[in-house]
């Protein structure tokens, strides 16, 4: 009679004795990356908690308030025989930042005066309130940040010229750039721009009885403290 051989067999793993000397079943060892994945998930979780509070505070816009001021250098465009003849203007007033991550709004309120003008027996000036509506995309720096800026700016006009009425609301396009500088949470914070404002409208009321929109464009330099 022909002999067959028993399959082999698995080894038994032998018993563990516990407290007692009760008799158990051995553990079965957990594969290594279940073991890897069991002590990175805690890590994982907590590390995810404490970036949590960072990345709100990032997303959370910032408001700062403060007051500027500086120089302005007008001229005068589609206004033949009028001239600012080189006169030297100046603006004051207050302003409100609000901050997303890289990009920043800036609004203001500003008395603004152009300079006097000359020409063709009209001597007066020319001054505004104006309503600027910046908008700046500036650099991840931490304390000086570089930026530029464009946005809308709309003149009332205070002071006109008596040959002509001037519209009610004067609208204007601001280019430029700036450099802000502050200590995080902290503060104080400042800010210097160099600007261009190109006047698109012109202060010439439509019905002013001229052909010319007289158009008042300013060169800017620009200081700002925050408070």
């Amino acid at each position: 009679m022909a002999l067959v051989a028993a399959p082999p067999t698995r080894p038994v793993r032998p018993a563990r004795r516990g407290r007692g000397g009760a008799v158990g079943l051995a553990t079965v060892p957990r594969p290594l990356p279940i073991r890897l994945a069991s002590r990175l998930l805690p890590a994982l979780a907590l590390a995810a908690c404490l970036a949590a509070p960072r990345a709100e505070a990032q997303i959370i816009p910032s408001i700062d308030v403060g007051v500027a001021g500086g120089v302005n250098f007008a001229s005068l465009g589609d206004a033949a025989g009028l001239d600012f003849d080189g006169s030297t203007g100046y603006h004051i007033g207050a302003f409100a930042d609000v901050s997303v991550l890289l990009f920043q709004a800036r609004t203001g309120v500003y008395y603004l005066r152009a300079g006097d003008v000359q020409g063709e027996g009209e001597d007066g000036s020319i001054s505004f309130v104006t309503v600027p509506v910046d908008f700046k995309l500036q650099t991840p720096t931490p304390i000086l940040k570089g930026y530029v800026l464009v946005g809308p700016e709309f003149r009332f006009p205070l002071d006109g010229l008596d040959t002509f009425d001037t519209r009610s609301v004067n609208t204007v396009l601001n280019v430029g750039i700036g450099a802000g500088a502050g200590i995080p949470i902290v503060g104080p914070n400042g800010f210097l721009e160099l600007r261009y404002a190109f006047d698109l409208t012109g202060i010439a009321a439509d019905d002013a009885g001229t052909d010319q929109d007289v158009k008042v464009s300013l060169f800017m330099i620009r200081a700002g403290i925050g408070i």
